[in-house]
């Protein structure tokens, strides 16, 4: 099936509009899920796609076995090399190859081979959801009845990240909200807090006009000079007064604070 007839039959018809190029910016997991998500449409929910993840699995587990193997062999052919070196050398290389990082469990290759644990529609379904919004009711009653039978989280997953995109242009595409005060006359006023919807902040931004209001100064040296040369002279006639009788005549006050 397309995915512009996926679309079609999945989102509402004034939302329509906004997925016209998603798929061409789609990533590949959200291009899967959109396919997932027209087979649960076609079946009405009523499919599990546990037999295509059970061949992927068993041709994963032999795919698995064969580079164990070919791991296991190539450990041994570096260690018989290694020992007549040292075998200091032949522990350590084992070593980094049989160890990982945190980073690279948590981040790296290895998350990528992980499979999810859990999601949220253990707890929630997806009518009850926000990304479920620009969906229609059909494809929000057929991804329910989908869910009721708890296929593989692998492809639930694979559902979600194709909901959540699907949102995330639903969402781009509405206008913008402010906090906004308003006050109400009683008996005594009260002042409310409320979003509204604010058409100023939908407006794009012209980066053609960015900056022509900003006004650029050059730094002017001569008059910095001639400051400096002011406050050289300042101090020479203080230090000339300094010794003369006009200073020694001054008298010089104890300093006090006002309470």
């Amino acid at each position: 099936m397309e995915p512009l007839t996926i679309l079609t039959n999945i989102i509402q018809p004034e939302y329509l509009k906004y997925y016209k190029d998603w798929i061409h910016i789609a990533s590949e997991k959200e291009a899967r899920g959109l396919q997932l998500i027209g087979a649960i449409y076609k079946h009405k929910g009523r499919k599990l796609f546990r037999q295509y993840s059970d061949r992927q699995s068993q041709s994963k587990t032999s795919n698995s076995s064969i580079t164990r193997a070919n791991r296991s062999i190539r450990i041994r052919v570096i260690l018989l090399q290694s020992i007549l070196n040292s075998f200091k050398k032949a522990e350590e290389m084992h070593r980094k190859n049989q160890t990982s990082t945190t980073y690279g469990t948590e981040f790296g290759y290895l998350q990528k081979l992980l499979k999810p644990q859990n999601n949220v529609f253990k707890f929630k379904k997806c009518s009850e959801l926000e990304f479920a919004q620009p969906l229609n009711d059909l494809a929000k009653l057929f991804l329910d009845n989908w869910i009721e039978m708890n296929d593989e989280l692998e492809f639930q997953e694979l559902v979600l990240n194709c909901l959540r995109a699907l949102f995330s242009r639903f969402k781009a595409q509405l206008v913008p909200k402010t906090e906004m005060k308003q006050a109400t006359l009683q008996l005594f006023i009260r002042v409310k807090y409320e979003y509204k919807p604010d058409w100023k902040l939908s407006n794009p931004i012209r980066v053609d006009k960015a900056g022509t209001d900003i006004n650029a100064y050059k730094t002017n040296y001569n008059a910095i000079f001639k400051q400096r040369l002011k406050q050289e002279q300042i101090k020479q006639k203080i230090a000339e007064l300094d010794g003369t009788d006009f200073a020694k005549a001054l008298t010089i006050h104890k300093s006090f604070k006002i309470t």
